[in-house]
């Protein structure tokens, strides 16, 4: 064996690698021989014939599959290619073999049976197409994860455990699996496994399907597994008309139809999206993306993820199911759905049931907001009403009134609007959309601190002092903010301030100024090109110290540190 990992799936397959390091890209070279190689065994020499054009094109074929799976470039050379492709006579032995990569060996050989008819037929899921793909594997390092071989192993283990030595994981089995069993079809990509393996020898191809890509499928579809490089991903099923299972979770399993287990996602892909098809879908979502789902006319069963997920049922008697008990979510009703906070923020539309850990809801016996309160495109003042609301500032700089104080309410983000949950009281919950302020009995919160005043005073603390700003004093400037004072002029105001006189003195050089900026926006020591261009700034173009602070506290830098230590919801007091 060439590595060892300790992961059995890898371990199961691979023996060899043109590189001496794993997970390091290669540049191969592959040719047809005409003839024999002058060192060929009588084996390989046996009725040997150059392989014809269709033979050729399915070996081009299944090299570009490897390909895109892994960091392996393939150039064809006309002679003397480190991989070598023939044909000869095995008679009834096999129906392809081939040589893998070893040290101090420049060429390895790949040849098909010219008396098997597989040989002639490389359409996508003929058996002739999946042997190129498993015997290409052996040149590039990967042996059989069981104790088999045509001619009698000689490879020891480790092996994969008999529940997944199959075809549905790796090519290199010599197993059926449960889709080539039940359809006749064989695998037509590199499998699960054979990717993990591929990518630890070689590295991911990560320009392959980088972009927004949608997969779709027939219920017919040959066993394959996606290895997809990034963008926002869909797996569409509603060309399939009977139960399908969609499962966006890397090293899992779909299928698209009862019991194919064919369509798996590599290791290490993010999948963001899944169409049901129209005779009832089990779907499970992941916790690793924001997913859309889109159900379709059947009965749809859907596992929630821990992401902000966007479930559509379409028609049917549709359930999504949360992991926790009832009491751990916050529920919303509204006019067309239900947003679900818990795991993840979760809009919900067309779904008739919620199965909890302890019970099953009907969607419609959740209390829907009785009122909808609407504001004008002015600065509106809302009252808070009771029981569950529907409210909508309008444009302008709306705020809300609550009679509480602000420990009796539970405010959360669901992405485009903010919830709030009486605890006190009825327990009632408000879903609020251009809303831009709550003010309570004790305080007051920011809704609008990503993009707004709120956000833009919360970054000029953290620029000129170096820490979170105090609610009193974050009330005042947001203030001076609402009634136009610039931000250039509050920047200024910062520098001038006591604070900042008694913490930096009152003789900083234009160096010592931009140093100080860059510990306290980015917390490290400045280098010598951003400290040579704000330093320029300052002393030749002449630009103010306000001017540059406001250059770091609006940097992009700065709002990418502040993202889920700034809160949505942000607490200051209301200065008049």
């Amino acid at each position: 064996m060439f590595f060892t990992t300790g992961i059995n799936s890898i371990d199961s397959l691979v023996y060899g690698s043109w590189n001496s390091l794993p997970k390091t890209a290669v540049n191969l070279t592959y040719s047809f021989l005409s003839a024999p190689p002058r060192d060929a065994s009588s084996e390989d020499s046996n009725g040997f014939a150059a392989m014809n054009i269709l033979q050729r094109d399915a070996a081009r074929t299944a090299l570009a599959k490897w390909a895109s799976v892994a960091n392996i470039t393939f150039s064809e050379v006309l002679g003397g290619g480190q991989i070598q492709f023939g044909t000869n006579d095995q008679g009834s032995r096999s129906s392809a073999y081939a040589y893998l990569p070893e040290q101090g060996l420049a060429t390895t050989y790949l040849y098909l049976n010219n008396k098997s008819s597989s040989s002639n037929n490389f359409s996508d899921g003929s058996y002739g197409a999946t042997v190129m793909l498993h015997e290409l594997g052996h040149t590039l390092g990967l042996k059989h994860p069981g104790n088999y071989d045509s001619g009698g192993s000689t490879i020891g283990g480790p092996y994969l455990p008999t529940s997944t030595d199959t075809v549905d994981y790796t090519q290199m089995s010599y197993n059926p699996g449960v889709a080539s069993s039940k359809t006749g079809k064989y695998a037509t990509t590199p499998m699960l496994y054979d990717i993990q393996a591929m990518q630890y020898l070689y590295g991911a191809n990560m320009s392959y399907h980088s972009g927004d890509d949608v997969y779709a499928f027939s219920a017919s579809q040959p066993a394959l597994c996606i290895w997809d490089a990034g963008g926002a991903d869909t797996l569409d099923f509603s060309a399939c008309t009977g139960p399908v299972v969609i499962n966006l979770n890397a090293g899992q399993f779909s299928e698209t139809a009862p019991g194919l287990h064919n369509i798996s996602i590599a290791y290490n892909v993010s999948m963001e999206g899944a169409i049901a098809g129209s005779g009832g879908s089990t779907i499970y979502a992941n916790a690793s993306a924001n997913n859309t789902i889109i159900g379709g006319n059947g009965a749809d069963v859907i596992y929630q993820g821990a992401g902000n997920d966007r479930i559509e049922g379409g028609l049917g008697t549709d359930t999504v199911f949360y992991n926790g008990a009832f009491s751990q979510y916050i529920l919303a009703r509204r006019d067309g759905g239900v947003i679900v906070q818990g795991e993840g923020n979760d809009s919900l539309s067309g779904i008739e049931l919620l199965h909890f850990s302890d019970r099953t809801v009907a969607v419609n016996d959740l209390p829907l907001a009785e009122a909808r309160v609407t504001g004008t495109a002015g600065a509106d003042r809302l009252i808070a009403g009771v029981g569950n609301e529907n409210i909508d500032g309008g444009g302008g700089l709306d705020t809300l009134v609550y009679a509480g104080q602000r420990k009796d309410y539970a405010v959360s983000s669901s992405g485009v609007s903010f919830l709030v949950r009486d605890l006190k009281s009825n327990g009632g919950v408000d879903v609020l959309t251009q809303v831009e302020r709550l003010s309570f009995s004790d305080g007051a919160l920011a809704l609008d601190a990503t993009d707004g005043a709120p956000g833009q005073m919360y970054r000029l603390y953290q620029a000129a002092f170096g820490r979170t700003p105090d609610e009193g004093g974050l009330g005042f400037w947001i203030n001076a903010r609402d009634y136009g004072i610039s931000l250039m002029s509050i920047a200024r105001d910062f520098i001038n301030s006591p604070e900042f006189q008694q913490r930096y003195g009152t003789n900083l050089s234009d160096t010592q100024f931009v140093t100080q900026l860059y510990l306290n926006v980015l917390h490290r020591a400045p280098d010598e090109g951003g400290l040579r261009f704000h330093v320029n700034d300052l002393a030749v173009i002449g630009q103010s110290r306000e001017h540059v602070l406001l250059n770091f506290s609006e940097s992009p830098e700065l709002k990418a540190s502040l993202v889920g230590v700034m809160p949505e919801a942000l607490p200051y007091q209301v200065f008049s």
